[in-house]
């Protein structure tokens, strides 16, 4: 998995890939759990951790993916 070899989806930056599965890596770990893929729970990480991102919660608020 790239995620094995770098922090991001298409490699060692973030880019628009990275965004874009973010989508549905969140749903599969709201699901299932990141459980048994480190490489996946890394990635929600950084992914939450970005000031974007919480830029995005504080303006539009936490959201459940699964109702």
């Amino acid at each position: 998995s790239e995620l094995g070899k770098s922090g991001w989806f298409a490699g060692e930056d973030f880019s628009a890939a990275d965004i874009q599965m973010s989508f549905p890596v969140e749903a599969a770990a709201a699901r299932a759990g990141a459980g048994g893929r480190p490489n996946l729970a890394r990635f929600l990480q950084r992914i939450h951790a970005r000031p974007a991102y919480q830029r995005a919660l504080e303006k539009g608020g936490s959201f459940d993916l699964l109702s």
